[in-house]
């Protein structure tokens, strides 16, 4: 814990360098994950190699000259990415063993949804997982709500979507583990009628989750129905409008920051509610963008799997490396493309409850390559399902199966749903990414 708390504050004061320094850092770590890629990854050797990148130009090569790749690359090249001995076959006992901190051996192991294809394992080794959480001690510092030592032990309450191998879940539980903190799981699976009594006797310091999730607790607190007391709102998964955030900030009397993290890179900037759009943090992550806007990252503190020149599907509006202002670092006005919408419904009793499109990552049926959701109605929705080629068996029956599953866990068993299969989904014209909830009964408005 104290070696992480040293490293947080280390990086505080990366806060207060200039530009040009920052920028220097940045390049200087780039430079050494590539040499180090190069050495210890199969995947890379043979890549550069390919490509007549020969060692000895690494210190020198324009970044923008050596190859992109993107997670279809990854999914195919996982074990030759890897610079450590890892077997597929502990890969699949790891996995069976349901745990939400999936370890292979040192490492962890982690996935990103299936909603935009099949799900793509990414590997962190534990250097990488303590810069993070160091980054959390950084993000905790400013603001107008300090957390000081009389906080501790520090109380989390987190809401999410909570399943094995999620990023989200990793950097929670690791940071809860270590810091010896007290925590509150609140899994956007569980009934909303069950929030209150879990929040009743548990007022936390820190107050994380999807937006979408932490907007409802905020109604909740408005409404008399819970009574907690955050000093800090740390938000992620999904965009976070400034009309939320300023909501929150009201609501809760608190700070609120903007996490932007991916699987693949699980802190990549922040944005916070003292200050304009987001920082993408240089001293984390190289960070560059295509000409469609699309962002190209490079993490610079996890050796176990090296990913260089990584394109995400994210597009950011505004990415400005000469931005005056605050914070040192890569600004951005926003991400673009990553929203997704909550379907509201009526449950059992007539009451409004939700499904979150995160749930998706639950449904696990063989042979299925995508899914979609179509809300239809107050107690409808439309599931859209793209196989897999050459699938064979009732497919349908098994996502029956886990859909009744879900909703009868949620007491949303009076809601109907069709199954359709299609040859493809849809992209988003703006995004290019599909989009995991259509709400068709919003299109009059």
């Amino acid at each position: 814990m104290i070696k992480v708390m040293m490293e947080g504050f280390k990086l505080y004061n990366h806060n207060k360098w200039c530009r040009e320094k920052i920028m220097q850092y940045s390049s200087k770590r780039m430079r050494e994950m590539i040499k180090y890629a190069y050495t210890f990854s199969n995947f890379y050797k043979t890549l550069y190699k390919g490509t007549g990148i020969k060692y000895e130009k690494l210190d020198n090569i324009p970044i923008k000259e050596l190859p992109v790749i993107d997670k279809e690359v990854v999914r195919n090249n996982f074990f030759d990415i890897v610079t450590d001995s890892i077997s597929q076959r502990e890969i699949e006992k790891a996995m069976k063993n349901n745990e939400l901190m999936v370890r292979i051996g040192i490492y962890i192991l982690v996935h990103t949804s299936g909603s935009t294809g099949k799900p793509c394992n990414f590997l962190y080794d534990i250097d990488a997982l303590d810069m993070i959480e160091a980054n959390m001690v950084r993000i905790s510092l400013g603001g107008k709500k300090e957390i000081g030592w009389s906080d501790f032990p520090i109380k989390v309450l987190y809401i999410a979507s909570v399943g094995s191998g999620y990023a989200s879940t990793v950097v929670a539980l690791n940071g809860i583990k270590k810091y010896r903190a007290k925590s509150m799981v609140i899994n956007v699976a569980d009934p909303i009628d069950t929030w209150k009594d879990k929040t009743k006797n548990f007022n936390p310091n820190y107050l994380a989750g999807y937006p979408s999730c932490v907007k409802i607790l905020a109604d909740m607190q408005q409404r008399g129905e819970i009574n907690i007391k955050p000093k800090k709102i740390i938000t992620g998964g999904e965009p976070l409008k400034k009309e939320v955030s300023s909501y929150l900030s009201s609501v809760f009397d608190a700070d609120v920051i903007d996490y932007y993290g991916c699987t693949e890179s699980i802190f990549l900037g922040i944005g916070t509610s003292w200050y304009e759009g987001m920082y993408l943090m240089d001293d984390m992550n190289y960070v560059e963008v295509d000409e469609f806007g699309r962002l190209i990252i490079t993490p610079l503190h996890n050796k176990i799997f090296p990913l260089i020149r990584y394109r995400l599907n994210d597009v950011v509006e505004g990415f400005d490396r000469e931005y005056k202002g605050p914070l040192p670092y890569t600004h951005i006005k926003r991400v673009i493309g990553r929203e997704e919408e909550m379907m509201w419904f009526k449950n059992e009793n007539g009451d409004k409850d939700f499904l979150h499109p995160l749930f998706i990552d639950d449904l696990e049926v063989h042979g299925i390559k995508e899914y979609q959701f179509i809300k239809t109605g107050d107690e409808s929705f439309i599931l859209n399902c793209v196989k897999l080629p050459h699938t064979n068996g009732n497919v349908e029956e098994e996502i029956k199966r886990q859909l009744d599953q879900f909703l009868s866990k949620k007491k949303l068993r009076n809601v109907k749903y069709k199954i359709h299969f299609k040859e493809m989904l849809q992209n988003d014209i703006k995004t290019g990414k599909v989009k995991m909830v259509i709400d068709i009964t919003t299109k009059n408005d």
